[in-house]
């Protein structure tokens, strides 16, 4: 199937690249995984996008105003180069056609760019799951987007232990639990849900870049929903025209229970967008660590300083203080990333020693999300 004749809207394909490129690895060592795949079938357009861990597959449907398919046909081209292609060209419709063996031809107005390609059947295909666990979900966007959004931005960014380059996800009947950790924070967020998501317990791990691009890909339409489609080593997300696919992480996920304090010395309550309005201006100078104090006074200090640049400090009022007045130093960049998560008005932060990490929850009690930080050791 060589011959492809197509008119598409600027618009629908810059949509559709922008969501497929994703899967494009920067330094990708294949041609052919460099390039995009492009389908025309007679139902519509497909493009697709491979970096072998994840898989990317966006269709766009046939629409008399937007997307007509004269001669269905496939060819891979340089995925850069198209998108930046379609991206300087005109508003309106997009002729592409292979006009010889693997020319394509990209018309628009009085444009015309001729595109060398690479042949289709050297592309990798989504493999579809067959296996006796598989098992399929569905999940509204928003739910999804919330849940994982609460904990990717904690999964570790070194290769040392993989498994925490992911999010565990675990789903037992009526609950959904995800978490993830580098080991020096952790951010866990559960859901008890009223709805049945099935008989077979999962506990997957996946991929946290995966996630992150999922996550700026799909919509925010309140009545869309994502199906997931898990097996024991892949994991597919398909929602309005969109397939992601991805290798699960292989290795056991730490029980993360066990890093949380039972007990506690003292809790504070604070208001979430002034201490993060703070955090983030004490950032400036932060150096290795920022110092959190609870003072008498009943206020919350920070202070940070860096050498031969110079020194912060501010103070906020405290909405709630219980237990003794402490001090502690942590990371201000992973302190913010946790304050940038969290969405109620008010949070708890709870000190359960110098050795043990902060914890910090949302004060809103139907939340069940959690995070932790782990305390930076100084000479003070």
């Amino acid at each position: 199937m060589k011959s492809l004749l197509i008119h598409v809207s600027k618009d629908s394909l810059s949509t559709a690249l922008q969501a497929a490129l994703k899967a494009i690895s920067a330094n990708s060592s294949s041609r052919v995984l460099s390039g995009i795949h492009i389908q025309a079938q007679t139902q519509g357009l497909i493009l697709t996008a491979s970096n072998l861990r994840m898989t990317i597959e966006y269709k766009l449907p046939v629409k008399m105003d937007s997307m007509i398919v004269h001669k269905p046909g496939e060819i891979v081209v340089p995925a850069r180069y198209f998108y930046e292609i379609i991206r300087k060209l005109d508003p309106g419709l997009i002729r592409l056609e292979i006009v010889e063996s693997l020319i394509l031809n990209i018309q628009s107005g009085n444009t015309q760019f001729r595109l060398c390609g690479m042949d289709a059947a050297e592309f990798p295909r989504i493999q579809y799951i067959d296996h006796p666990n598989f098992q399929r979900i569905s999940m509204k966007n928003t739910l999804l987007k919330q849940i994982f959004k609460r904990v990717v931005f904690a999964v570790s960014s070194s290769e040392t232990r993989p498994v925490l380059t992911g999010v565990s996800l675990q789903i037992d009947k009526r609950n959904i639990r995800v978490a993830a950790t580098d080991g020096i924070r952790l951010a866990q967020h559960v859901i008890e849900s009223v709805e049945d998501y099935g008989a077979i317990p999962l506990d997957v791990v996946i991929p946290g870049s995966t996630l992150e691009d999922l996550l700026k890909i799909l919509n925010d339409n309140t009545d869309s929903s994502t199906e997931l489609e898990i097996g024991p080593k892949q994991i597919r997300f398909i929602s309005n025209g969109l397939r992601v696919q991805s290798a699960l992480l292989e290795g056991t996920y730490p029980s993360v229970n066990n890093l949380i304090p039972k007990a506690y010395l003292s809790e504070v309550i604070v208001k979430t967008d002034r201490l993060l309005h703070v955090v983030e201006r004490i950032s400036i100078l932060a150096g290795e660590s920022v110092m959190l104090s609870v003072l008498p006074s009943n206020t919350l200090s920070l202070v940070s300083k860096t050498a031969e640049i110079g020194d912060v400090k501010e103070e906020i009022p405290l909405e709630h203080l219980e237990g003794e007045h402490f001090r502690v130093s942590f990371n201000g960049k992973y302190f913010r990333d946790i304050l940038r998560a969290i969405d109620c008005e008010t949070l708890r932060i709870r000190f359960a020693g110098k050795e043990r990490p902060l914890v910090i929850l949302p004060v809103d009690a139907s939340s069940s999300t959690l995070f932790l930080i782990t305390p930076v050791r100084t000479q003070n």
